[in-house]
């Protein structure tokens, strides 16, 4: 049941992207090169990924240990990345993105789909990505750049998306007929 609403999650998150770049052009482009720089929508996304971090935190303790103090770390160092990261929108929307995939990765290969490696290679190569706007955060803005002034890289980003969004589906309507067995 959480892999079929992470894949539903994902699929209408990626078929919106892929709209939103389909319609990006000069005129909106002061809008998308704020985007990652915004701190309200960064500080929030962080806090949800932190949160959604800590069952991956879990095996790296033993049972007898309390966790309670796992949570409040979260709310912690999401409020130290708001204080004092710069794009904090690109960071929180790239760890996010690490996290998703890591996530439904795991479990696709543990309902043993029979798309999982059409799958794995989108994720591969959005994780790859995910990891590069990380590191430097500012390349996303000059990737919303490139697909405002090009019509070439808009039309990546959105076949991108919208094939990210296919491969969730598919896997979405395999899990989907495995539940009503």
């Amino acid at each position: 049941m959480l892999l079929a609403l992470l894949l539903l999650f994902m699929m209408l998150f990626f078929l919106a992207a892929g709209i939103f770049f389909l319609k990006m052009n000069e005129d909106n482009l002061p809008r998308w090169e704020k985007l990652p720089r915004n701190r309200t929508a960064g500080g929030i996304l962080g806090l949800i990924a932190l949160l959604a971090f800590i069952p991956n935190v879990k095996p790296l303790f033993s049972p007898e240990q309390n966790l309670y103090w796992l949570i409040p770390a979260a709310l912690i160092l999401a409020a130290l990345c708001y204080l004092y990261l710069d794009h904090l929108l690109a960071r929180s929307a790239a760890g996010a993105l690490i996290l998703l995939v890591h996530g439904v990765l795991n479990e696709a290969y543990t309902a043993d789909l029979a798309g999982t490696s059409f799958f794995a290679l989108m994720s591969l190569a959005g994780g790859t990505y995910a990891i590069y706007i990380a590191a430097k955060p500012y390349c996303l803005r000059d990737s919303f750049r490139a697909m405002c002034r090009k019509k070439k890289w808009r039309l990546t980003g959105s076949v991108f998306s919208f094939l990210w969004a296919l491969s969730a589906l598919i896997l979405l309507v395999q899990q989907a007929g495995r539940i009503a067995k």
